[in-house]
């Protein structure tokens, strides 16, 4: 998994559902990136952890994305 994949997945859930409410750089921080057994890509806040089987990838704090 690439910064660039989970950049264009954080983009695709902001402008979906959270461009009317917050900036993007309001949202786009404290944030953890999994992906589940189908390869799709799963955002949460951190500390919140999905169910077993899924694998952390990266996060993002304050815009910046770090890929595992």
């Amino acid at each position: 998994m690439t910064e660039e994949q989970l950049k264009e997945a954080l983009i695709d859930l902001y402008e979906s559902e959270f461009k009317d409410e917050q900036t993007f750089e309001e949202f786009a921080d404290m944030l953890d990136f999994w992906i589940d057994k189908d390869d799709r890509i799963l955002i949460e806040g951190r500390g919140m952890k999905p169910i077993d089987g899924i694998k952390e990838v990266g996060h993002v704090d304050k815009g910046v994305i770090y890929a595992y």
